[in-house]
C-alpha cells in the first residue's frame, strides 16, 4: 500500500491584534493576501511546523513591517496528521509569529493597511510585541 503524502497550502493574510483592557481580538483581512501561496508536502505537525516558519520568515523577507498571519488548508481528499486541528486552534504551528499586537484600532488599521510599526509613530505600543 502506497502512503500518499498530504499536501497544505500555507497563505500570508494581513494580520493585527488589538489589545484592549480586558481581551486581545485578532483583526485580519481575509481577501488580501501577502505574496505567493507556499505548497508543502507534511506527515507530521513538526514538518508542518517548519513549513510554517520558512514560509513566515520569507514573507516576512519580502514584506519588511507588516503584520500577517498564516493559514494553513489541506488538500481536498487528504489526511491531517494527528492533532492538527487541536494544534492549529492553539497557534502550536506558529502560524501568529508575525502578528504585531497594538493598543487601538487607529494603529491597527494603519498596519493592516501596509503602513509599517515605525511608520505609525507608535513604536511604544508595537515594538517587540509581536504575538
Amino acid at each position: 500500500m502506497e502512503f500518499i503524502m498530504p499536501v497544505f497550502a500555507l497563505i500570508a493574510t494581513p494580520a493585527v491584534r488589538i489589545r484592549s483592557e480586558r481581551s486581545t481580538i485578532l483583526q485580519a483581512l481575509p481577501m488580501e493576501h501577502l505574496g505567493a501561496r507556499g505548497m508543502t508536502e507534511a506527515r507530521t505537525l513538526a514538518e508542518i511546523s517548519t513549513a510554517v516558519t520558512l514560509y513566515g520568515e520569507r514573507t516576512a523577507g519580502a514584506h519588511p513591517g507588516r503584520s500577517f498571519s498564516i493559514s494553513v488548508h489541506i488538500r481536498r481528499g487528504d489526511r491531517k496528521p494527528r492533532g492538527f486541528d487541536a494544534a492549529y486552534r492553539t497557534g502550536a504551528l506558529g502560524t501568529d509569529r508575525w502578528v504585531l499586537m497594538v493598543d487601538n484600532d487607529a494603529d491597527g488599521a494603519r498596519i493592516l493597511h501596509g503602513r509599517s510599526a515605525a511608520e505609525t509613530g507608535n513604536m511604544a505600543s508595537c515594538k517587540g510585541d509581536v504575538a
